[in-house]
């Protein structure tokens, strides 16, 4: 009995160390990614409507301070259908949009360059991991595949050669060890979507599953390098997700947060603090890793 409670507690104090979400923005139409630049935020509006592949034009960029304060609810001029995953290279704020990759210059919204996807089979872009300031891997998650795109033009695209993954989406790139971990998205009654771990060896990669947690997963991003948060879409039809803490040093997890709100997943080093998007309420919220 003694050493349960002394189990118990040790969970409770990993637990409460993680403080209760503070919204710090509203009104959004389905928020689904944030990237930063150290000034501001820009999240990824796929739309007043819900719909992630409709070519409908009313997608959006928000531009917002640190505080979540609302500095241009329509930052690109470009115009974009239904925008998901974001990173930034440079002085470029790179957005997966349907079936391209959209780039806009951060200091005036403009777009600078375009990676046309179309011809590659999937029209549900989601997410950019950045490899060094000339590669990024693109989840394809209708069609289980994650592709390599150069940022070099012309553009090369090509598909990493591995079997289909099963709903490939949140992605995030660890150059230390030269890894891709992958929060793959499963709608079925009884999800089996999987986190996976792509690791590379010349122009060879292999995919294996990272850990035995299966679910609805959706955003991924690492906080060092031996822990990962991901989100995950229990519900998916109530769109009622949770939060996990992965343990890379022996592929365990916790679960963080019930009930929550997010899609992707931003970590502010500086704040020590995760902001994520709502995209069900259409908040922008924020958890203390203090």
């Amino acid at each position: 009995m003694k050493n349960y409670c002394i189990v118990m507690m040790l969970w409770l104090l990993g637990i409460a160390a993680f403080a209760q979400p503070v919204v710090i923005t509203q009104n959004l139409d389905h928020p689904e990614s944030i990237a930063c630049d150290g000034k501001f935020f820009y999240s990824t509006m796929v739309g007043k409507a819900l719909a992630p592949t409709a070519k409908d034009g009313d997608g959006a960029i928000c531009k917002l301070d640190l505080a979540g304060k609302v500095i241009d609810p329509h930052f690109n001029k470009e115009v974009l259908n239904a925008p998901k995953g974001t990173a930034i290279i440079g002085n470029i704020l790179y957005i997966a949009d349907i079936d391209r990759l959209v780039g806009l210059d951060l200091a005036t919204g403009i777009k600078v360059d375009e990676i046309d996807f179309n011809g590659h089979g999937s029209i549900f872009l989601n997410d950019i991991a950045v490899k060094g300031d000339s590669v990024v891997f693109v989840s394809a998650t209708d069609i289980g595949k994650i592709f390599k795109a150069t940022l070099s033009k012309p553009h090369r695209i090509e598909a990493l050669p591995l079997p289909k993954i099963l709903g490939p989406n949140g992605l995030v790139y660890y150059a230390k060890t030269n890894t891709l971990y992958v929060a793959g998205l499963d709608r079925s009654e009884q999800p089996v979507g999987e986190l996976g771990i792509i690791t590379f060896d010349g122009n060879t990669c292999r995919y294996e599953t990272l850990t035995d947690a299966r679910g609805v997963f959706d955003g991924i991003q690492m906080i060092d390098a031996n822990t990962l948060i991901v989100s995950d879409w229990v519900a998916i039809k109530t769109l009622q997700s949770r939060l996990l803490k992965i343990n890379l040093r022996d592929r365990t997890y916790i679960e963080l947060y019930k009930n929550t709100d997010a899609a992707d997943i931003y970590f502010d080093k500086k704040k020590n603090r995760l902001v994520l998007p709502g995209l069900r309420d259409g908040e922008i919220l924020e958890y203390s890793l203090k």
